[in-house]
């Protein structure tokens, strides 16, 4: 009997050793599993809890899917933050990510993008610092690095490495990028599809970085020639049309229209570099600051991030954004109220992607699949 049970307690003790080693076996297989999704290029530092689980938040589902894709996102905050701490730029979330910040200590729970501002000038120096700073898998996409279909008969001939916009996207999708003057900071090897239709465009994962311009009313007549020249510049780059029509009706134009008509023959890269270089270097501070494009003929909803006393950017706090901390105008309470109002009401609304996913890049995605 005695050595009965001895037998049965040797087995019962193999069988606890085996359990133990086929649960071992089905953690390295996970663990392999997920290091083969993660693209080249190294593991991304996880910034979301349960990034793995679904969770209800605010009476709205958020997907595992999601929350990586807001991980992603953190990500390329932080490599941005690490960019603009090192060269001593400012920047505020705005939007819905101040927004998300403020109200629920994170993301907004139906969101999918990221939206931060700069002042102008320092908007101009990450540009060009980050052409030095960044590398792969991250890239700066800026609104210029196109070439449209419908540029023909230009008096410099365009990039041709450059991604080509269609003249149907371009006609379906006015408002959007290239149409668009900001810069995104994106991870190549994601996919975050928009435009089914752009195929040679690489639609990644990204952050959207806005320049803030002086805006009305202005105190002496050169700042108004100013602010009047970077419309019709920016009219000219991105709504040519609106320029072409002014001049057809012999309206007057603070631009010469022998100097507009070279420019309106320029390919949009170069169009739109003009614009960015008077918009920088005649730069000053005013009682608002804005979104210029908002005061152009841009098909674009109205105001969207609207004008903002330039006090709000005087001075930063920091706000819970998840599990990291992301700079706010210090009066964050005053700057959300001035654009939603009573911005602690809750209103669900639809992000912008058609679909992302941090595990396949666009070029794949486009190639495997063909889209309608």
């Amino acid at each position: 009997m005695g050595k009965g049970a001895s037998r049965i307690e040797l087995i019962t003790q193999q069988n606890e050793l085996l359990k133990e080693q086929n649960d071992l076996l089905r953690k390295q297989n996970e663990l392999m599993k997920r290091s083969a999704s993660i693209p080249a290029g190294g593991e991304r530092e996880v910034f979301i809890e349960n990034i793995d689980r679904d969770e209800i938040r605010s009476g709205f589902l958020v997907t595992s899917n999601r929350k990586k894709l807001w991980n992603v996102q953190i990500n390329l905050l932080k490599e941005f933050d690490r960019i603009c701490k090192k060269y001593n730029l400012r920047w505020f979330a705005a939007g819905g990510t101040l927004l998300g910040a403020a109200r629920h200590k994170g993301f907004i729970p139906w969101d999918d993008d990221v939206d931060v501002v700069m002042l102008r000038p320092e908007y101009q120096k990450f540009q060009e610092v980050a052409q030095r700073e960044i590398r792969h898998p991250y890239f700066l996409d800026c609104w210029f690095n196109h070439r449209l279909e419908s540029e023909i008969n230009c008096s410099v001939a365009p990039d041709p490495t450059l991604p080509l916009i269609p003249s149907e996207s371009a006609k379906k999708s006015p408002g959007a990028p290239p149409f668009f003057p900001l810069i995104k900071l994106k991870d190549s090897r994601t996919l975050y599809l928009e435009f089914p239709d752009r195929p040679t465009v690489n639609q990644a994962i990204f952050i959207d970085i806005f320049p803030m311009d002086p805006l009305p009313p202005f105190y002496t007549k050169q700042s108004e020639i100013n602010f009047e020249i970077a419309r019709e510049l920016l009219m000219a780059t991105a709504v040519p049309g609106v320029i072409v029509k002014a001049m057809e009706a012999n309206r007057p134009l603070l631009i010469a229209y022998d100097e507009m008509k070279k420019l309106l023959r320029l390919p949009y890269k170069l169009r739109a570099l003009k614009f960015e270089e008077f918009a920088s270097n005649t730069f000053f501070l005013s009682e608002k600051l804005g979104d210029l494009r908002d005061t152009t003929a841009i098909p674009h909803r109205p105001n969207a991030f609207g004008s903002y006393a330039s006090k709000h950017f005087e001075d930063v706090t920091y706000l819970q954004f998840e599990t990291i901390k992301i700079p706010a105008p210090k009066n964050y309470d005053e700057f959300l109220t001035s654009y939603y109002g009573d911005w602690h009401k809750i209103k669900i609304y639809y992000g912008h992607s058609l679909g992302y996913s941090d595990e396949i890049s666009s070029k794949e995605f486009f190639a495997k699949n063909r889209v309608e």
